[in-house]
């Protein structure tokens, strides 16, 4: 039960003692030339440096070193000679304590007599700095950042705390000890113009889709035009077709033939005879003189109920 306790003690120092180090410490935003940003508490403006904690465990900065000097990357220099080069955060105070996700800032003034959040080195306008955070050993490189040259209060950060690129951002999206914006820093138009302040780039590219967009309505028409062209030549080109005449009625009963046209022509020829008062006395009986003919047969193939001479 003791060697139980013992261990159990042992495994929540180490967690206590890993919550309370400093790796999980992130350069998060950086301004250099501060004439409109935060105040320190004696009410001056300063350039400042914003850390933020990457882990939800709580984290502690006190005893690690900051340095603008690029010097300490030497590494057959030792342990005391980097920290001479360097500032150490001061311990003994709970103000270096950092909770998991929060944010720590440093003024960088050059005067760290006024507490433990003032530096001892200050950052150069309108050029590049180099910062690094080294471990309270002075030889682990905890983080590291170099901040191009800046406007006047425009800030170097992350497009999200602790992660993603780092990015410039105008005076009006600075957040010193606060969330940072995903959407802020330079924006493809600022960045556009500032890489093209002359305007020679969107000359060229306006010219390019215009020009673009001429030859596109050229094909485009040129095309139709073909289309429409073939079209009506090959319209003219067919040659027309000879439409028959509708033949007459007369002519296309006679074409016609056929056994039924011949007996109707055989019952008008015998009406017509009878209205005309040629046959014998008997006028009950209808005689027709001649021979053969297609009447006669129809008499003779079909039944009729009075004799014939």
């Amino acid at each position: 039960m003791r060697k139980t306790l013992i261990t159990l003690m042992m495994v929540l120092a180490a967690t206590a003692g890993f919550a309370q180090g400093a790796k999980s410490l992130k350069f998060n935003e950086i301004l250099v030339t501060n004439t409109e940003s935060i105040l320190d508490e004696y009410g001056c403006r300063s350039a400042w440096i914003e850390f933020h904690n990457d882990a939800f465990a709580s984290a502690n900065a006190r005893n690690c070193f900051l340095t603008t000097n690029r010097a300490v990357l030497n590494e057959e220099l030792s342990a005391p000679e980097r920290i001479k080069m360097m500032y150490q955060i001061p311990s003994g105070d709970v103000a270096t304590g950092i909770h998991g996700k929060q944010k720590m800032l440093f003024f960088a003034d050059n005067m760290p007599k006024r507490g433990i959040f003032h530096t001892s080195f200050t950052l150069a306008d309108s050029t590049e700095n180099w910062i690094a955070l080294y471990d309270a050993n002075g030889t682990t490189l905890l983080d590291s950042v170099t901040v191009p040259a800046l406007g006047e209060n425009q800030s170097w950060a992350r497009a999200k705390d602790g992660v993603g690129e780092w990015r410039i951002v105008t005076a009006d999206n600075v957040t010193p000890a606060a969330t940072n914006i995903v959407e802020q820093g330079e924006g493809k138009v600022a960045k556009f113009k500032r890489m093209d302040s002359l305007g020679l780039g969107m000359t060229v590219m306006c010219m390019a889709v215009v020009f673009s967009a001429l030859a596109i309505l050229w094909f485009l028409f040129a095309a139709i035009g073909k289309i429409f062209a073939n079209t009506v030549s090959s319209t003219k080109k067919a040659p027309a077709k000879a439409v028959a005449p509708a033949p007459k009625k007369e002519e296309h009963m006679l074409r016609k033939g056929g056994k039924a046209d011949e007996e109707m022509a055989a019952i008008c020829m015998a009406l017509h005879e009878h209205f005309g008062n040629i046959h014998d006395e008997e006028s009950d009986v209808l005689t027709i003189d001649g021979g053969e003919s297609s009447w006669h047969m129809l008499t003779h193939t079909h039944s009729h109920p009075y004799p014939y001479n």
